[in-house]
């Protein structure tokens, strides 16, 4: 059982992390849409916004309120979310909210106002809880809809798998933090291992399909992350299944995940300087270096620098 304040530092450290990485699901699904499933596309902006105000709202509670481990790894947001914000709202005409962005960049930890605000928490998680729930269920009926070629999108199905994935890990968070269950048990974190290797297997493999196929260097180094995170990946589930040790898998997980996320460092800033051929979102670059922070968090690794 969490204590008052655990419960509401983790409850913003999760919201501040997972509602942003919601909002850019919905935008991402949002710009995907051919003119004819236009309808589409207003159902996923409306998710968009409400996330951003939840996101705003969870800002608002988080400052003097958050772990100082979230705040220095640089998964609320990092040193180049706001220019790719600006750059993708070129590109596509949507609009950021840059000073959501900036006013998250200051927030500090600390234990604050944590006695004041616990039931605005609570209420916090549970409309995050019911919003996140409906986006999967958007999210599952475009995948049936793709899956048989009822609906066409620029998403690769894997993706919106992909995302599906994470939008339920935050509400099965969302339960646990409702009970004020410790999230960080031994047995979550071999879970969480197996969950996080699968889905930087499957960022790389996003990254080299997105790639102009004259970036034949970034390809192939992007594949070969892939197929490290696969095999990663199986040795986390046999951990789960206590067929496998744990330990070893961890460094390697570690090492291969720090890699990777100066390979994505590396794209970022080459996407910002219009240095890297590609198809990629400069705003998705960010995304992924954030849930690559995010990752090596949990692992113990909190600290950019």
């Amino acid at each position: 059982m969490l204590l008052k304040n655990d419960f509401i530092t983790m409850s913003l450290d999760l919201n501040l992390f997972f509602l942003r990485i919601m909002k850019e699901h919905s935008f991402f699904l949002e710009i995907g849409f051919t003119p004819k499933d236009n309808k589409l596309a207003s159902e996923a902006k409306v998710f968009r916004m409400g996330f951003e105000n939840l996101l705003s709202e969870a800002t608002n509670l988080a400052y003097g309120n958050v772990s100082s481990k979230a705040i220095s790894s640089k998964q609320f947001v990092t040193q180049y979310t706001a220019d790719a914000e600006k750059l993708t709202s070129f590109y596509t005409g949507v609009p950021f909210n840059t000073n959501l962005t900036q006013k998250e960049q200051m927030l500090m930890a600390g234990n604050g106002r944590s006695q004041e605000i616990e039931q605005e928490v609570y209420s916090l998680n549970r409309k995050a809880h019911k919003l996140t729930s409906a986006l999967i269920d958007f999210k599952e009926k475009l995948l049936h809809n793709v899956l048989s070629c009822r609906l066409f999108t620029v998403n690769y199905p894997l993706l919106i798998e992909h995302i599906i994935r994470e939008a339920k890990l935050f509400v099965k968070m969302l339960d646990d933090m409702s009970e004020k269950r410790n999230m960080m048990r031994p047995e979550d974190l071999i879970n969480l291992e197996e969950f996080w290797n699968r889905q930087m297997a499957e960022h790389a493999k996003f990254i080299a399909g997105l790639l102009d196929p004259t970036e034949e260097d970034l390809i192939d180094t992007a594949r070969m992350f892939g197929k490290e995170f696969d095999v990663l990946t199986a040795e986390a589930k046999k951990a789960t299944q206590n067929t496998f040790e744990i330990t070893e898998t961890t460094v390697d997980s570690i090492s291969a995940t720090k890699r990777l996320r100066d390979f994505k460092v590396a794209g970022t800033e080459g996407l910002l300087d219009c240095k890297i051929k590609s198809i990629i979102i400069p705003l998705l670059a960010d995304h992924v270096l954030r849930e690559a922070n995010h990752y090596l968090c949990i692992l113990g690794v909190c600290n950019t620098d």
